[in-house]
């Protein structure tokens, strides 16, 4: 009986009894565009939140126009220093995982640790209310850190705002991928693009950090129990224009519609491997966790994932449409290039299933790779990855 209540004692102060919270993962990809193998890291990702809805990726862009000061400090303390790794370098809750020296890791653990990552609990559940203001273009942003369980050290609470399909012509993409590169691969899904992409579309750009670099401190103790909550509030005014380095050649007008805040509770420690992120969450601008990340608070329209998912012939591409309207099926390549118009029609409620078999709009097949289905409303829209294999 001794060795019973010993456990139950254990238990207890680790906080497991009160129970754990479902996990968050974000996945930062240290990136420039400079940097010619550097879209592997983008198609990785890409691959990751598409198989699991609960990966949050983040581009954190160095020596490039998309610099921030936010984005060169994290870079220069993870992937700097004694810890030099490399580009594209990418971090998994910024932990550092068993056998490493590093939280920076390459391409090929990426997936395999979000997935450990995701099958993980956490002590905290993050919880975001925001608003925006697009006369004034301010953000009001309240992050919650809702303990479920015990934790104690330094621990802070961070809001960056990223923006998703961002192009600067003037700053082209490399790409040691191409057809007659130095780094060739002919199995890489930019293999047919050119080793300067003037039209690439830039993922998951991280623009700003609303706290300081390495979080807010004095709002979570250093030590909680179970059902403490704690919340921090921001305010910050999304510029008219980003032209705010010396690699910067032209202003970049903001797409408010394509910008997401991703609020996480991390630890904080001198030693940088010891900084990793106990959960996360993510919102557009100007919603909250109530919405989610849905493009609109009510699902005109339900997206299921294409299947079979890699395909080699055809795929069937479905969705549930809960009320009668205006909708259509696009397929793009991931350069962001519209390739083929399934449907662009009114539909009535229902199940309704298209199918595509690799062509374009002309009827020719096209590369394999990855390319995008979106289904779009007047009032949402929805894409999702799929993976073409090609004629075989």
């Amino acid at each position: 009986m001794k060795k019973i209540t010993l456990i139950l004692i254990v238990l207890t102060s680790s906080g497991l009894l009160f129970g754990q919270a479902a996990k968050k993962v974000i996945i930062e990809d240290e990136t420039g565009s400079w940097c010619g193998y550097c879209p592997g890291g983008r198609t990785t990702t890409e691959q990751i939140e598409a198989q699991y809805a609960n990966a949050i990726g983040i581009a954190n862009h160095v020596g490039d126009s998309y610099e921030v000061p936010y984005t060169l400090d994290i870079d220069n303390n993870f992937n700097g220093g004694s810890y030099a790794y490399g580009y594209p370098g990418g971090m998994i809750d910024r932990k550092l995982f068993t056998g490493r020296t590093s939280v920076i890791q390459d391409i090929s653990t990426w997936k395999s640790n979000t997935a450990n990552e995701l099958l993980a609990t956490g002590p905290v559940n993050v919880t975001i209310q925001s608003t925006y203001n697009s006369s004034t273009r301010v953000v009001n942003v309240t992050v919650g850190a809702n303990f479920v369980g015990s934790a104690s050290g330094d621990m802070r609470i961070s809001c960056v705002l990223t923006e998703d399909s961002v192009v600067d012509t003037n700053d082209p993409q490399h790409n040691y991928f191409c057809s007659g590169c130095g780094g060739t691969d002919a199995t890489s899904p930019w293999y047919s693009y050119p080793n300067l992409m003037t039209t690439y579309t830039q993922r998951h750009v991280a623009r700003a950090n609303f706290a300081p670099d390495f979080g807010t401190t004095g709002v979570i103790p250093s030590s909680v129990v179970s059902g403490n909550s704690y919340s921090q509030t921001y305010n910050y005014t999304i510029p008219a224009t980003y032209n705010n380095n010396s690699y910067a050649t032209d202003n970049i007008i903001p797409n408010i519609n394509r910008m997401r805040l991703v609020a996480f509770v991390s630890y904080y420690n001198s030693d940088t491997t010891k900084r990793n992120i106990l959960n996360a969450n993510v919102v557009k601008l100007g919603q909250s966790t109530a919405t989610g990340i849905d493009e609109n608070s009510i699902n005109v329209v339900d997206v299921k994932q294409n299947t079979p998912n890699p395909f080699k012939d055809i795929t069937a591409i479905q969705f549930q449409l809960n009320t009668a309207d205006n909708i259509s099926v696009k397929i793009y390549n991931m350069m962001g290039q519209e390739i083929n118009t399934l449907v662009n029609t009114q539909l009535v409620p229902g199940l309704h299933t298209f199918y595509w078999a690799g062509d374009d709009n002309t009827g020719n097949y096209v590369r394999p790779g990855i390319y995008f289905y979106k289904i779009s409303t007047p009032s949402q829209s929805v894409s999702k990855e799929m993976i073409y294999m090609g004629k075989q």
